[in-house]
């Protein structure tokens, strides 16, 4: 999370990505095509090291997402 937090956009992305589980509908919250969001998706599960398109993956980083902002806000 920490190398993730580096970059505002892809800590949003995976924010939204988690939010809404659905990469239209992050595309939808970042006003963004959701081919833009599924290429961000893919390469922060490399970075994380998790498939965020598996549902496994996808409660990891929600997971470890809400233990960071936990131990940084």
């Amino acid at each position: 999370m920490a190398a993730l937090a580096e970059t505002p956009d892809d800590l949003e992305t995976l924010d939204a990505y988690c939010t809404t589980g659905s990469l239209r509908r992050a595309a939808d919250l970042l006003h963004l095509h959701h081919s833009s969001v599924a290429r961000r998706i893919d390469q922060l599960g490399k970075t994380l090291g998790v498939d965020l398109t598996q549902p496994a993956g996808l409660t990891r980083a929600r997971l470890a997402l809400n233990a960071w902002r936990l131990l940084h806000t």
